[in-house]
């Protein structure tokens, strides 16, 4: 079972509807360019789009931040003295 987070909610249940809003969002983007958006897309849309945006832009930036930062780490070997043993010897 998935572990829960602070409110109870079940984590892949989060990363779920977070990935499915992506989804969306990238597909909205493969139909329109962002000029083509602002003439086609109607008024109610655009202005919960200019109260929403800074919210979640101030949320996804330190996330993006975060994950790119440990992404620049490179990976190491492990280091188990056990795992390195390549026998043979003695």
């Amino acid at each position: 079972m998935s572990p829960l987070d602070e409110e109870g909610v079940l984590v892949d249940e989060v990363s779920d509807r977070l990935l499915e809003a992506l989804t969306m969002l990238d597909s909205v983007a493969d139909e329109l360019t962002a000029e083509e958006a602002l003439a086609r897309l109607d008024e109610a849309t655009l202005e919960l789009f200019w109260r929403d945006w800074p919210r979640l832009a101030a949320w996804a930036d330190p996330l993006w931040r975060q994950l790119e930062a440990d992404l620049a780490i490179p990976s190491s070997p492990v280091s188990d003295d056990d795992l390195d043993e390549v026998g043979g010897e003695g």
